[in-house]
Formats: C-alpha cells, structure tokens, sequence
C-alpha cells in the first residue's frame, strides 16, 4: 500500500531520555515484559477499558521509541505485540470495535469503550504504521499489519466516534463529548442509556481538552500517513478551541483542563453558581495532565497546526519564568497557575499524589534551558543541537496566523475562562456568554464589536472573581438591532482582555 506523507519520531519527547546506545535486542524483553504479561491475561475480544488503556500506554511510549531506528530487533516483536493489542478489541452492539471494559466512573456496574481508552492506545498503532510506510523495506516486511493499523483507526477510532453523534464542531472549533450507552458487564449484545453512570447526578458533560486532543493527534496522524486534509481539518479546529482557552499572561499562557463545547454542557437556568455547567473548569492539579498537554500542542506546531511561533514562546516562558525555581542543579517545579491571582496550592492525594510542576520536555526542541532539563542527571543525554530552534519538524514552510479575533487583545492579569456558545448563532436563537475567574470579585465590562474591526457596544457590566462561573445570555441584539455577521465578544477585566467569536446567522 502506497501512502501520502510520513511522520516520524511521534514519541521523541517525553522518551528523549533513551540513547540508542541503548537500543540493544536484548533489551527488549525486558520493557516489553509487562505488556506481555498484561496481554496475555486479557482474551481476545475479552475485558478492556480505560484503566487498561492508561496502563499499557505507560509501557509502549517508549518501545514504539525505539522502533524510531527501524531496526528488525525491535520492529518485529513490536509488530507481534500491537497485533495481539488490536485482538483485544471487542465488537460493540454497534458493529464497531474498541476497548470495551469496565467504565472508569463506575467499574462495577457498566462496560463501555470511551474516546480516550482507545486512542491513547491506537496511537501507537500508527505510530508503527507510519515508520513502515516511510520505509519500503519495512513496508515489504510489516506492510500487512501497518495497513490494518491504519484501517482499525480509521473506522474504529474516527468513524466509530463521529457515527455516535459525539464530534461537535462551532464554527472554527470542534471536540468530543462524552457517550451515555453502555452494557452490562460481559454483555455485548445491546447497549443501554445511562445518563448517570459517573454518580451523583452529574450528566454527561463534553471531553477535557486532554481527550479531545488524543483524538486530534489521531487524526493527525492519519494524516501524515494518508495526505487526507479532512484528518487535518477536523484536528486542526479541535486545537482551535484549545488555543481559543488560552490566557495570556505577564507574556507567558495559562489555560484550564476543562471547557464546554456545546449548550449542552451548560444549564442555563440554574442560580449563578458553578453548578450551572456539568463540570468543574480550571487547571489540572496533577502535573502529567499538562505536560502531555503541551506534547499534543508541539505535534500540532511541528504540523503546521494551529500554534504560532509566539504561542510557543509563551508556552516556554511559563514552564522557566512561572514553573521552575532557576536552580539548574536542584530544578523544582510549580504548578503553571502559580503565580496568578487567587491560587490555592492543591493538597496531594491518593489519587493525584505529585501536585507541582513538571519540566515540559516536549519543548526542549525549541530551548536549549529546558534541554538541559530535561535531560540533567541522565547517562544519557540525546544531542539536540541541530534542532533548537523554531523550525517546524513536519510542514517547516506552514506560518498559521493570529486568528483575527485575537489580534491586539491584551494580556490580562489572572486566569479567565471566557467563551461563547454557540460561537456560531442560529438565526432567531440566542448564545450564551460564560466566563469565570480566581482571585477577588472585581467588575468586569463585556463588549461586542465587528470582526474586521469598529465600535465596542457595550452588552453587560458583571462583578467576577473568586472562582464563581456566570453566564450571560445574549440575543445578538446591538443598539437593539440584530445584524447577521461576524463579530468578537471582548471582556475588559482586572486591566486586561480577553476575546472569543461569535458569528450571526
């Protein structure tokens, strides 16, 4: 099978660690060890799920890595091992496969398959897909298995999520919201609706920006391989929203775990309190959840996708002015918002037990700071020396450009969530205007303008601060007239700005 473009070196960072002189056969054993063991304790088509997703991602970060060589030591029994992993998929009552097991809210009482439990393990399917396909050696040795790799993600992953009515796209923004059937567990016969699955009365809410973006670098790299733009396309938006969430700050970014997609997140006649959306918005208190984060956004940027070169900038500035102490030879970390207004350090728990701040090694091809960070200690330090800079790995002619909307917006002074849903407004219905911030109330004025420029109207005037989410709910009505066309939401708070768009329909 002869495909389109090649990607390589998926999982580069946070493996950088490896040298290849490391990269001996015997070696492989070893790490592949509790994947094996893993594997065979699960029949094919048997239990699955989520937890078993995370579980076997951990351990084949780094052996797709060194199949980055191409070598025959590690592709073939790596080839074995994702062959026995796609057997473990199950056949839902849908026709579709996927990881189905227990739900990860609700172990005991329902199975299902879920939109991050498959792709954080169907991306080392295409991880291997796309070394073969670069290499016509390997394409005669392992071109059968990378072929059903890339077909299972095609129909299993992309198909399979889009059919189940869960892609929501906004105008230049999409993501994922979560599914409501399950089946009873061991029974794949027919799929049952639970609003209520993860307990308490809290309904099924949009994806995090983390699973959301799982699936994106999916389809990103469908695209690598393929050359088909619709993969592109639909990251492309996907990665939109996540910038969209993005908070400028003191020249460095802030943004929060979790945002709404859709009105369906969002009860808009309830009490102004943070109950009115079906999740809880802010920055992640576990490290990992961020710096993954930040490697799903250098894919993008290394595909052309999205992120400017500023936004990368940014990105680093917090990790080193914001996270780190400064100290090279004892480095510790803060959390990304620690140094906002209003943040309360999170008490470690059982389940998030390290709090603090990373490293962001996927950045050490930019910086050569945190280069030394990410590698200090180690017997083996990889030589970046021909990559530090901002050249974009994959697409290294692309220049994405500020999006309109958020030209000459200014910094502001603390962590806001600010959006607008719909961004694109039905003739005749009305959107909603949600924002949220930490730190003390202070008043905050919500303007409405042209896109392409002219008067700030003037549309509500709202107290805002310590962590109390409002909404706003808006006619499209300026000076009492609604006129079709696009605009910019802007919130003037604390001596800064923020901007999201809205288009009438």
């Amino acid at each position: 099978m002869k495909l389109g473009f090649i990607l390589c070196g998926i999982f580069i960072l946070p493996f950088a660690a490896y040298s290849s002189n490391n990269d001996k056969p015997e070696l492989w054993q070893k790490e592949t060890a509790e994947i094996a063991g893993m594997l065979e304790k699960t029949p094919d088509a048997g239990s699955t799920g989520e937890q078993f997703g995370w579980n076997m991602n951990w351990y084949l970060g780094p052996v797709l890595h060194r199949c980055d060589s191409g070598s025959d030591d590690w592709m073939a029994p790596t080839e074995s091992i994702l062959n026995k992993l796609a057997d473990k998929m199950a056949t839902g009552p849908d026709g579709y496969k996927g990881f189905i097991g227990p739900y990860i809210y609700n172990e005991h009482e329902v199975w299902c398959d879920v939109h991050v439990g498959d792709a954080i393990l169907i991306k080392h399917l295409l991880h291997f897909a796309a070394i073969v396909h670069k290499n016509p050696v390997l394409n005669e040795k392992y071109g059968k298995s990378a072929l059903r790799f890339v077909n299972i993600a095609r129909r299993d992953l992309i198909e399979k999520w889009e059919k189940r009515g869960t892609f929501i796209v906004d105008g230049p923004f999409a993501g994922y919201a979560e599914w409501n059937k399950f089946c009873k567990p061991g029974n794949l016969s027919e799929w049952f609706i639970e609003n209520h699955a993860r307990g308490e009365g809290v309904p099924f809410p949009c994806l995090p920006f983390n699973k959301s973006m799982e699936m994106a670098y999916c389809m990103l790299q469908l695209y690598e391989i393929t050359g088909e733009k619709t993969y592109k396309e639909k990251a492309e938006k996907i990665f939109n929203r996540v910038k969209a969430g993005m908070n400028p700050f003191k020249n460095g970014y802030t943004w929060n775990y979790w945002e709404p997609i859709s009105k369906k997140d969002v009860n808009i006649n309830s009490t102004r309190n943070e109950k009115i959306l079906s999740h809880w918005v802010g920055t992640h208190p576990y490290r990992d959840y961020q710096a993954g984060e930040v490697e799903m956004i250098v894919y993008a940027y290394n595909l052309g996708v999205t992120f400017t070169d500023s936004d990368i900038r940014r990105i680093i500035n917090t990790n080193l002015n914001f996270m780190w102490n400064g100290d090279r030879s004892n480095p510790q970390w803060a959390n990304s918002n620690s140094k906002l207004p209003g943040y309360v350090k999170p008490a470690p728990s059982e389940t998030y037990p390290t709090t603090a701040g990373t490293c962001w090694t996927a950045l050490a091809q930019f910086d050569s700071t945190i280069l030394f960070l990410s590698t200090a200690g180690r017997k083996a330090q990889p030589d970046y020396s021909e990559t530090i800079g901002f050249v974009r790995k994959y697409a290294p002619k692309a220049k994405p450009e500020e999006p309109a909307w958020m030209k000459g917006v200014k910094e502001s002074e603390g962590q806001m969530e600010a959006i607008v849903i719909p961004s694109v407004v039905p003739a005749g219905e009305s959107t909603v205007i949600l924002h949220k911030a930490d730190g003390e109330m202070s008043s905050a004025d919500i303007f409405v303008r042209p896109l392409k420029g002219g008067k700030e109207t003037l549309i509500a005037t709202q107290q805002m601060g310590n962590g109390i989410q409002l909404f706003y709910v808006w006619d499209g009505k300026i000076d009492g007239k609604r006129t079709k066309g696009e605009y910019v939401i802007i919130w003037k708070y604390r001596g800064g700005e923020r901007a999201y768009p809205v288009t009438l329909k």
